[in-house]
Formats: C-alpha cells, sequence, structure tokens
C-alpha cells in the first residue's frame, strides 16, 4: 500500500508538473483549488495504510484517478485552445468517450476489488492482486508521462 501510495503521489506530481511546464494553458480559479481536493485525497489514502486492509483505501484510490482524470482533460481540453500548442494538438483528435476506456476501466476495477474484499473479508490475495494491478497501471502511466514529457521538451532518444 505505501508503494501504491508514492507512485499515485508521484504519478499526480508528474501529470502537474507536465502541464504546468509543457503546455500554455489558462487556468481557472478551480485549478488552483482542485489540488487541495487532490492533496487531502492523498492524505486520506495514506491515512488508511495499516496492517488490517480496509476496502475504503481501494475506493479512495478510485476516486483520485477520476478527480486526476478530470483534471488532466479538462487542462488539455483548455490546452487545445492555444495557438502554441497547436504542433502537439495539430495531429490529434478532440478526446471522446472511447479515449476514456482506460480510465473507467481501471476505477471500475478498483471498486470491483474494494466490493469482492468487503462481500468475502478476504485480506490476503485480492489485496494483493490489487495492489500488483495497480502498480503495474501506474508505472505503464508514469512511463507514458515520460514519453509525452520528452515529446514535448523535443527530447530524441531513450533517456
Amino acid at each position: 500500500m505505501i508503494g501504491v501510495s508514492f507512485l499515485g503521489i508521484l504519478q499526480i506530481w508528474i501529470m502537474y508538473s507536465t502541464m504546468v511546464m509543457g503546455f500554455v494553458w489558462q487556468p481557472l480559479l478551480r485549478d488552483s483549488i482542485i489540488p487541495f481536493v487532490i492533496g487531502i485525497q492523498e492524505f486520506l489514502l495514506i491515512t488508511l495504510i495499516s496492517e488490517q486492509f480496509s476496502a475504503l483505501w481501494l475506493y479512495v484510490l478510485g476516486s483520485l484517478f477520476v478527480i486526476a482524470n478530470w483534471v488532466s482533460h479538462n487542462s488539455l481540453r483548455r490546452a487545445r485552445l492555444d495557438p502554441e500548442n497547436e504542433a502537439f494538438f495539430s495531429t490529434m483528435e478532440p478526446a471522446t468517450l472511447k479515449d476514456f476506456g482506460p480510465a473507467i476501466g481501471i476505477v471500475s476495477s478498483l471498486v470491483l476489488f474494494g466490493i469482492v474484499i468487503d462481500l468475502t473479508g478476504n485480506q490476503s490475495w485480492i489485496p494483493l492482486a490489487a495492489f500488483a494491478f495497480v502498480n503495474i497501471i501506474l508505472i505503464m502511466q508514469i512511463e507514458g508521462s515520460r514519453r509525452l514529457w520528452r515529446h514535448l521538451m523535443g527530447l530524441q532518444g531513450d533517456g
């Protein structure tokens, strides 16, 4: 749980850093408030870490995925409107519901893991499977963010 929490916090930091340094966009007032909401979710996630696993931890993690995806989408939508980002967005169509499939799948999986844990009372292999699932997802997202960052910064190679 500690590893997942750390990777989740790291991915959110990478997401915000990429948005701030990689794109030109006009932030709204809510863009200065939402990081506090995410911070509260992160603190709650950390607070729920204990020897006795609680499925609430998975629900909080799922809510973090929802908020982070919403923030990212709204920010990128506004970044698309700025002419300085034309080079990046010129080859991409605006997002459709289909593009949110992976995020919906991740959140649904976390909720399903939580429900199964709540119903069965399993405190061993189901939580471990959930942790493995989320670690893989977060590592894939961090790698995707690394590729996006290198693209935005005009960096070449594998570095």
